[in-house]
């Protein structure tokens, strides 16, 4: 921990030396467009002004023009992606064409051009080749529609290629709103704290954090991943941001036809399948759509469409490692259906105009809960509808000026219905039976934005500044949830013999809220080039997000916490005074960067940049359960505990369906609230600071090298915070003790201060030869903090991940649940994987056949290690045994994936191609074993409980057979 420190101070103090003598910054990107920069200079290295430097997309029509300043510098602001020929020209000089100049999203193209004098007309053409290098302070990468294409992406995905990006890991989102959306994860995170970008839109869902709707691959241009030192343009993200670009049409009418398909003649049998001795389980799965496009009006107006839908028809394997042995190696069916559709049209206006129009759509159905774990009743039924319309309009102002405005509308509802109506039993090693404890429940927003952003160009003392200022405004009138869960009661059995009872609670009444949001963004950014191989970016942001305040005045458990003086402990303190929720207003986030050409030849760089980031801070870790003890009758209605096993009058153990042991809850007989927000709750946000250099080592490989230090706080987390103790406040083993506030439960505390540090190196390589093409990245890392469900989540554990802590008496636990900021409970998260690797190549075989492949790699990641018996009387198991010092003491398996794609397409006329694609998924077929068990008291301790194929889990080795028609 020491060295990491010392890591952080020695890279701070070069960073701050390197601004001190550099006066450093970066270059100028939109959210989902392009800038193209740029020097003008004679044979002699000399400046022309002057110059007219004009743009056009040749298979769109789409062009802008402009000048060159005193300096010989231009710059074209907010260009759609593509491909573009930049002419220069000049009376008394050769005209100029660079060709196939790719402007890529979210980032800045530069161009040096020299121009020779003529005395005749003389027109020179070159051919432009894009760099292997990073050529701005942020860290990340763009994926284009070339990669999109080849590479193998299970479930064709566009976050499978968000991992090429350095420091980032492939993951499922957890989350039954999002049931098969794969998410990025980053810097310590589990992909919460992502904000995606759609055509300039947001795309963020505002109550669980994360990516809201999900847009097909054939819809999609290009995207960019920025892990770090993102600009003051973007927002509401301590992680980092995903911008799309969708596609639109051309000049010519195009279109395509594809189809993917799998069944279990393709796949291998799962590990969980052969140790329940039996055979590969029913497995279909089908993916197939259509895309459209083409001119409406030839070089002024274009359209393109698509629709795609999935249906899976696969299963997973009951494994409860005996916990119920009637039930183990029953095939339980998953299906999963889920159709995307997207229609997008732009219109060139006029020279300075530019206008975009899209509707996008995703609708799905799944099942909820799915785990070797659990068994069919505890399963859910999950259904979601998204709906989304955007219009943006650029109008260049001049020739150094230039507008952008947006309006976007968004629409989400999710319903989760449960599949059972029998109490909910807690099996002691993370098996459930009867009503899933999550059920039901649903969640609906819907938001109005309006985005506008202003750029515009001076000189000062003869050196360029860009200037860029905007604001943002969401409405968010519909943000709401229903939670009524818990209603038929949920049993807990102890490892005890004979597994008797050892908790129950019963929740009644309605749990629901609404809470509507308004967000309101700005920002200011300058762009200096004090010098020809100097770029100089600093910017500050403020967001104020309105709807956090809330009043827990009737909320009984508040009412008690403001005014009791018995107890100490800095969470409880923070209630006195009678201390609320209330927005944050000192959201400010400064940035700074630079990008310093140390040899003036575009070849070496050194880079980097300092800037503090605020996230959104989603309802599900703030607001919505205290919401719920507020604006709803819900609550624990009956309570009742004992470690030792809760028994009869007679003497003897109490079984479900016996009639009630009496309530514990001491109150008036109405329901007991269960949830209070702590006013530490603020904006999460992060402060980062990297530093890295870039070397193009010959015209075929690039390099990157990269320092990072990411700093989170207000991290919020909820814990149990009422446990059993004796007369004087301390922790007893007597169970007929009572809680320390008797008259409710184990209520959650919602907590703002959770923290989470991640320090890394980051290698990248990018090779571009004539038949091959590699990029990825190595990284060493480390992340630690006391929210080890990731730097990002609300949860002090993430359940899916270390199954045993799901049961009441250990989830939302911390070790020590008086002080929740101890030394213990402080450790690696469970991201921290200390290494990872991730490498794409592409290439083209002989006889016209591609083949492509993504091999990724991370070590074993960590999990806790518990006693699994309540050690200290204060009505939690999760107490560390004697010997372990924190949390996550324990490291798990390594992960490994190797997948392949081979393609061949067939050409019959100059429109029409056909293409036969085999791809392969976990070629090695690696087990990937994880859900290792923490519990010492379990027979299956330090032993995993899922692998490749199991739901959530990534896949087993399976073939999938393509085809696409192309028109």
């Amino acid at each position: 921990m020491h060295r990491m420190r010392s890591l952080r101070t020695r890279l701070a103090l070069a960073l701050a030396g390197a601004l001190w003598l550099l006066l450093p910054l970066a270059a100028p990107a939109q959210t989902t467009t392009g800038t193209l920069t740029g020097r003008i200079e004679d044979g002699k290295k000399g400046a022309l002004p002057g110059v007219t430097v004009s743009a056009i997309d040749k298979s769109t029509g789409f062009s802008r023009v402009t000048v060159t300043a005193l300096d010989g510098t231009f710059r074209l602001p907010s260009l759609p992606v593509g491909v573009y020929a930049v002419t220069a020209e000049l009376a008394g000089f050769a005209t100029v064409t660079v060709e196939a100049v790719q402007l890529t999203v979210a980032t800045e193209r530069k161009l040096e051009v020299t121009m020779n004098p003529a005395t005749l007309e003389e027109h020179i053409t070159v051919v432009d080749e894009a760099p292997l290098v990073q050529t701005s302070p942020s860290i990340g990468t763009t994926v284009d529609r070339k990669e999109l294409e080849n590479l193998p992406l299970n479930g064709r995905q566009f976050a499978n290629l968000a991992t090429l990006a350095p420091g980032t890991t492939l993951a499922v989102n957890s989350d039954p709103t999002k049931p098969g959306q794969q998410v990025v994860a980053l810097n310590g995170g589990a992909g919460r704290n992502v904000s995606y970008v759609i055509d300039g839109g947001d795309n963020a869902d505002d109550t669980i954090g994360g990516a809201l709707q999900n847009f097909n691959l054939e819809s999609v241009q290009e995207f960019k991943i920025q892990t770090q030192q993102y600009k003051a343009e973007f927002g509401r993200s301590s992680g980092g941001v995903l911008s799309v670009v969708t596609k639109t049409g051309t000049n010519t009418f195009e279109g395509s036809t594809y189809g993917f398909f799998r069944d279990r003649a393709l796949n291998t049998r799962t590990e969980s399948e052969t140790r329940a001795g039996i055979d590969k389980q029913p497995f279909d799965r089908k993916q197939y759509g259509i895309s459209f496009g083409g001119p409406i009006v030839q070089d002024k107006a274009h359209f393109f469409a698509t629709w795609e839908k999935t249906q899976r028809k696969t299963s997973y394997t009951i494994n409860t490692q005996g916990s119920l042995p009637d039930l183990d190696g029953q095939s339980v069916p998953v299906p999963f259906i889920d159709q995307l559709g997207t229609v997008k049209a732009s219109y060139d206006l006029s020279a300075r105009q530019y206008l975009q129009v899209r509707y996008g759509y995703q609708k799905n159905s799944d099942k909820y809960g799915a785990s070797p774990l659990a068994s069919p009743s505890s399963l859910g039924t999950i259904a979601n509808d998204y709906k989304s319309l955007l219009a943006g309009h650029t109008v260049q102002l001049g020739a150094e000026a230039l507008n952008e405005a947006l309006f976007q509308y968004t629409h989400f509802k999710n319903t989760i219905t449960s599949d059972s109506s029998a109490p909910t039993i807690f099996y002691p090693f993370g098996a459930k039976t009867g009503q899933n404890p999550n059920t039901p429940q649903s969640t609906e927003q819907a938001k109005y934005q309006y985005k506008d952003d202003f750029s515009w160009s001076h000189e000062i003392a003869g050196r360029r500044h860009d200037w860029k200022a905007g604001f943002n405004y969401v409405n968010e009138p519909t943000l709401k949830a229903i939670f009524t869960t818990g209603l038929a009661g949920q049993y807990t059995l102890g490892n005890l013999p004979g597994l008797p009872v050892t908790g129950i609670v019963v929740f009644g009444g309605f749990a629901g809220e609404s809470t509507p949001i308004k967000q309101y963004s700005g920002y200011v950014q300058d762009d200096w080039h004090p010098s020809d191989r100097l770029t100089i970016n600093a910017g500050v942001r403020y967001d104020y997000w309105d709807g956090f305040n809330l009043s827990q005045k009737s909320n009984a458990i508040w009412q008690t916490l403001a005014t009791q003086t018995q107890y100490h402990e800095s969470y409880l303190r923070d209630f006195q005074g009678g201390r609320d929720l209330h927005n944050d207003k000192n959201d400010f986030g400064p940035r700074l960067g630079f990008t310093w050409d140390t040899e003036g030849d575009g070849r070496h760089l050194l880079r980097g940049g300092w800037g503090i980031y605020s996230d959104f801070p989603y309802t599900n870790a703030t607001l919505l359960f205290p919401a719920f003890a507020v604006q709803s009758n819900y609550g624990i209605a009956y309570i009742a505990s004992d470690p030792n096993g809760l028994k009869n009058p007679d003497g003897t153990f109490f079984r479900p369906g016996q009639p009630l042991p009496p309530n514990q809850v001491q109150g008036d007989g109405t329901f007991a609230p269960n949830d209070v927000g702590s006013p530490t709750l603020k904006t999460p946000r992060s402060t980062q600071t990297s530093l890295g250099y870039s070397w193009q080592v010959n015209s075929w490989l690039g390099l990157n090298f990269e320092a990072v230090d990411v700093q989170y706080r207000n991290i919020p987390f909820a814990f149990h915070a009422n446990p059993f103790v004796d007369a004087n406040g301390n922790h007893v083993v007597d169970p007929e003790e009572v809680r320390r506030f008797p008259q409710f439960g184990n209520f959650n505390i919602w907590y703002g201060r959770g923290k989470a540090s991640y320090d890394g190196f980051n290698l990248g390589v990018h090779a571009r030869l004539p038949r091959l093409e590699l990029q990825g990245f190595y990284t060493l890392s480390r992340a630690t903090g006391n929210t080890l469900a990731g730097a990002d989540d609300f949860r002090l554990a993430n359940f899916n991940y270390q199954p045993d802590l799901a049961n009441p008496d250990r989830a939302g636990v911390a070790v020590n649940p008086l002080n929740p900021l101890c030394n213990a409970c402080i450790g690696p998260l469970n991201t921290d994987a200390r290494h990872r690797v991730t490498l794409a190549a592409t290439t083209r075989a002989a006889y016209g056949v591609d083949v492509s492949g993504i091999f990724r790699y991370h070590s074993a990641t960590p999990y806790t290690r518990y006693a699994g018996v309540d050690l200290n009387g204060d009505g939690f198991a999760l107490d560390l045994p004697p010997g372990v010092k924190s949390v996550n003491a324990l490291r798990g398996a390594s992960f490994s994936q190797l997948d392949l794609r081979i393609s061949k397409a067939f050409t019959f006329a100059s429109h029409l191609s056909v293409e036969l694609i085999g791809e392969v998924f976990n070629l090695l077929n690696a087990k990937n074993p994880t859900g290792f068990i923490g519990d010492e008291q379990s027979p299956n301790f330090r032993k995993p409980t899922s692998f490749a194929g199991d739901p959530l889990q990534g896949e087993q080795r399976l073939a999938q057979l393509g085809l696409r028609i192309r028109f």
